[in-house]
């Protein structure tokens, strides 16, 4: 027996490429049925303002979940790329936004442009913030933002950023080592960051270059140093060893985690890559 449902108007929008095609031109139109999910998705943000209301970040005075959750999906509609394959998608774009327009951080600091859909989420997420978004290499069809400073090169290397502001949020989704960028961001004074592609040492396959050793593995109990992770991905096995000194630094510079709830079961877009909040502690003398 067929399916009896009605097609009741056709789209000319194009369809998306790669990854995208699981997002571009899907959407639910019923009233009733955006409700829901507008609903669904809410409460998922109201987790993670719980969680964080429990750090000193000084939430007092931030918008609430519904507030959020509508200002992004009016943002994200005019995004200027619609097809990001390869960069952010939908489910990761909210938890950028939403983190941003809670924390509205005087700077930002993002080591990971691509094509520049994250840099322009956040400046529509917090527009009173500075944003500077570093990547090394110059994509000719990165979408550009007056609100945004764009710059060639390794955010650790910018002279500017040896010490970084009180209430700076570093956002990372560069496939650099979660290890490394933690002990630069300490060593700078920084005690905040957003980190994208945050898998578990069971799950390393899941990107094409996982930033190892991730956040979820240094803060990981169950995984003892001297674990030879190995994966395969598209044909290629790929390992990393896991050590005493990554668990040390996850023990000594991490002092709270935070990660991102999954959006995916509630619209089937693209899977989600983890995405985690975490604090650090300043340096200590000699560390």
């Amino acid at each position: 027996m067929s399916v009896k449902y009605q097609v009741i108007g056709v789209s000319s929008t194009p369809p998306g490429t790669g990854k995208a095609e699981r997002e571009v031109g899907r959407s639910v139109r019923s009233p009733i049925l955006r409700a829901r999910l507008r609903q669904e998705t809410v409460a998922r943000l109201q987790h993670l303002i719980e969680a964080l209301e429990a750090r000193d970040l000084g939430l007092s005075g931030a918008e609430d979940a519904e507030r959020i959750y509508d200002r992004f999906v009016a943002s994200y509609g005019r995004r200027p790329l619609r097809d990001n394959a390869g960069g952010t998608m939908h489910n990761s774009c909210f938890w950028v936004f939403a983190t941003v327009a809670l924390l509205r951080p005087p700077l930002i600091v993002e080591s990971g442009t691509y094509l520049g859909q994250s840099s322009w989420m956040m400046a529509e997420a917090s527009p009173d913030s500075r944003i500077v978004t570093f990547d090394i290499v110059r994509e000719r069809s990165r979408a550009k933002d007056p609100r945004v400073t764009y710059r060639l090169g390794d955010w650790s290397d910018d002279p500017e950023f040896r010490e970084l502001p009180e209430g700076t949020l570093m956002y990372f989704d560069d496939h650099i080592s979660h290890r490394r960028r933690i002990e630069e961001t300490v060593a700078r004074g920084g005690t905040l960051a957003l980190l994208d592609d945050d898998m578990p040492g069971h799950a390393l396959y899941a990107t094409g270059a996982p930033p190892v050793p991730t956040r979820a593995m240094m803060q990981d109990p169950d995984l003892p140093p001297g674990t030879r992770c190995e994966w395969e991905r598209n044909g290629k096995v790929y390992a990393y060893d896991y050590t005493k000194s990554d668990a040390e630094t996850g023990r000594r510079h991490i002092a709270w985690s935070t990660p991102m709830p999954d959006l995916t079961p509630v619209n089937l877009y693209v899977p989600q890559s983890p995405m985690t909040l975490i604090g650090l502690r300043e340096k200590m003398e000699g560390g």
